[in-house]
């Protein structure tokens, strides 16, 4: 049974997903969905994989950062600046498992779903 202040904690960590996704994103000038034309999400069963063409990049420069279920990445773009653009899952992202390759001139983002945690049912 959920306890008063997990169901609290659980609220908070809602609330602030949803105002970071609704109000701080927006506010964030120079950026938009077109930097990221050639970014593709895929949602496999156990994972999701986020595929960003960035050829001309050194892969050492670009930023990937998981929270909650949100993705955010930024990529240099060639006036010196840095592109940055965020996903948002509707599962939680296992984010201590998540991974990143380089291939070829694009970056390769797996994203683990974190499973949920079955609870036995005991007869009283």
């Amino acid at each position: 049974m959920a306890t008063g202040r997990g169901l609290i904690a659980d609220f908070e960590r809602a609330f602030d997903e949803f105002f970071d996704e609704m109000l701080i994103d927006r506010w964030k000038g120079g950026t938009g969905p077109l930097e990221f034309e050639r970014a593709q999400v895929v949602d496999l069963a156990d994972r999701y994989e986020v595929r960003v063409a960035a050829v001309g990049v050194d892969p050492a420069k670009i930023q990937a950062e998981v929270a909650g279920q949100r993705l955010a990445v930024r990529v240099p773009d060639k006036l010196g600046g840095l592109l940055d653009s965020s996903f948002a899952f509707s599962d939680s992202i296992d984010g201590e498992a998540s991974t990143a390759k380089w291939f070829e001139g694009t970056l390769v983002i797996t994203l683990p779903k974190k499973k949920g945690r079955r609870i036995a049912l005991k007869a009283s």
